[in-house]
């Protein structure tokens, strides 16, 4: 369950959706925005009876699949926004959802009736809101087709470079059996594919950690499997 973090004067410019607004747009939204932290492995939805909320994280990495289906199909961290499909009148038993990846973090978050509120006051957040939806379905599709037609050692290895986009760290705290659920293979396949990456100097794997080495020689590894992120503002912000 999430909990609402102290105060620790970080803001919404350690999301890179919040820091590409103008300051007015940003003003709209800061003071209704929750800071709430989460664990591993917790889901970013909600009951009928709990407010519907959407999330700007900051420091958590989220899985993005199928509700009714383990393996992700997607990834969303500090760069974008969990829970927009929200605004369009989704309900709670919307197809899609997020689950929270290897150490948790913190997000900011915003109910769906404040969200909706600053939007009517604001048509330039609007369409900032649009632009993010636009780019996050071509980068979701991309993910999908590649998940489809890349052989396994492609698809791990391009996961693992999403994640390493997402965090300050070459160190990812990750074991071999949840890498199977978020990649919906057996616990055995991801421990050979990772074995012949450590083969090839690309990482190192230790207990609940596996280190990138080489992130230029991986990334060759994924191919066409992996498809930096391409929104409409920098993913590397102050945080």
């Amino acid at each position: 369950m999430p909990f609402t973090t102290p105060e620790d004067g970080m803001t919404g410019l350690a999301n890179g959706f919040l820091a590409s607004l103008s300051q007015a747009d940003r003003d709209c939204l800061e003071p209704h925005l929750l800071r709430l932290r989460f664990q591993s492995g917790d889901t970013l939805t909600h009951s009928p009876d709990e407010a519907r909320l959407v999330y700007f994280p900051v420091t958590l990495v989220a899985c993005v699949q199928f509700a009714d289906q383990g393996s992700g199909i997607g990834m969303v961290g500090r760069e974008g926004i969990v829970g927009l499909s929200a605004m369009l009148g989704g309900t709670v038993d919307d197809a899609m959802e997020a689950t929270v990846l290897m150490e948790g973090g913190w997000t900011l978050a915003i109910t769906v009736e404040d969200l909706q509120q600053a939007c009517l006051a604001s048509p330039t957040l609007s369409l900032s809101l649009l632009s993010f939806m636009h780019s996050y379905s071509s980068q979701l599709g991309w993910m999908i087709r590649a998940r489809d037609r890349g052989n396994f050692k492609q698809r791990l290895s391009a996961w693992l470079l999403m994640l390493h986009d997402r965090v300050d760290s070459d160190f990812l705290q990750l074991t071999h059996g949840s890498l199977a659920v978020q990649l919906g293979v057996r616990r055995a396949s991801v421990t050979d594919a990772l074995h012949i990456l450590e083969g090839e100097a690309c990482l190192r794997c230790s207990r609940g950690l596996i280190s990138l080495m080489d992130r230029a020689r991986l990334r060759r590894n994924a191919g066409r499997s992996y498809e930096p992120l391409r929104l409409d503002y920098a993913l590397t912000v102050s945080s």
